[in-house]
């Protein structure tokens, strides 16, 4: 790709505008030939900078293609340049391409690769985790969950159904804590670091769903039992359908749970890359370069 070509395509060497400007840009076009321009956003690594661009196209005179390039901001932190250019995307319903390998230094495209194949094996782990923990949680349901003689269960859907809820809910907030947590300690934390965090919170908060689990069950059974005798057999859920109802919600509410790990996965990111600039380690990156031409 040549020096014009960059210059043409993306905002390469250009002087850096405000979101306003580009916006402002859209509108005129739009009032002057009467179709709205598309803006695809981008982005690259040059000079231990990355880079943000917008490239604005639309029709032109006569139908002509054209295509204006824009750059926005410059940033020192990966994280940084990527959650502005995502929220910007999402504010302002951009097209988003992600990073452009052709424009971005080698050595900071294999720093790039080495920081998404860390983030990618650490939302692995945490998937395979939060897996597991729903091995568990079928389990303590199995186990837990009991009826009286006629097969009605204690608890009613609605209410295993509940502390299945606040049960996830502790976790979305103990993963909110964790990161505030551990970014007070002075020690350098790595991602092996969090993940074992994480088995504790799970740990902990399956044994806290077990134990709701069987107090309210006792207590079912002790109001059951203060009642009058015949209403033992008043029409309440099958435990078999509470179960598998249980046991369904905690499935369902796993996915939504692996598409958030997404999200705290790029928090700890951020949290541990905060003040990092791009660090280019020829030594590692030579060797990476090598396997993937082995490749």
């Amino acid at each position: 790709m040549t020096e014009r070509s960059k210059q043409q395509n993306y905002g390469y060497d250009l002087e850096p505008v405000d979101i306003s400007d580009v916006l402002s840009f859209v509108e005129s076009r739009q009032e002057v030939y009467g179709n709205k321009p598309k803006v695809n956003l981008s982005m690259y690594g040059d000079a231990g900078k990355w880079h943000v661009d917008a490239a604005v196209s639309y029709k032109g005179r006569e139908g002509r293609d054209e295509h204006q390039p824009f750059l926005l901001k410059s940033y020192k932190q990966l994280w940084r340049a990527e959650k502005y250019v995502k929220d910007l995307a999402e504010e302002h319903g951009f097209s988003y391409e992600g990073l452009n390998p052709n424009l971005t230094n080698e050595d900071m495209y294999l720093q790039y690769q080495k920081r998404q194949q860390a983030k990618d094996t650490f939302t692995n782990d945490l998937k395979i985790e939060m897996t597991q923990h729903s091995t568990e949680l079928q389990e303590v349901i199995e186990t837990q969950l009991v009826g009286d003689e006629n097969d009605q269960s204690f608890l009613t859907k609605k209410e295993v159904e509940q502390l299945i809820s606040v049960h996830f809910n502790r976790i979305e907030k103990g993963l909110g804590h964790l990161a505030e947590s551990m970014e007070q300690q002075s020690k350098k934390r790595t991602f092996a670091d969090y993940c074992d965090e994480m088995k504790n919170l799970l740990k902990e908060c399956r044994q806290h769903f077990k134990d709701s689990i069987i107090e309210r069950t006792v207590t079912s059974k002790q109001k059951l039992d203060d009642k009058v005798t015949g209403l033992r057999n008043d029409v309440r859920d099958n435990i078999v359908e509470v179960k598998d109802t249980a046991k369904s919600t905690v499935k369902q509410t796993i996915l939504y749970m692996n598409e958030r790990l997404k999200d705290f996965t790029n928090a700890i990111d951020q949290k541990l890359y905060e003040h990092e600039p791009v660090q280019l380690d020829r030594k590692q990156n030579k060797a990476m370069a090598a396997q993937a031409h082995e490749r």
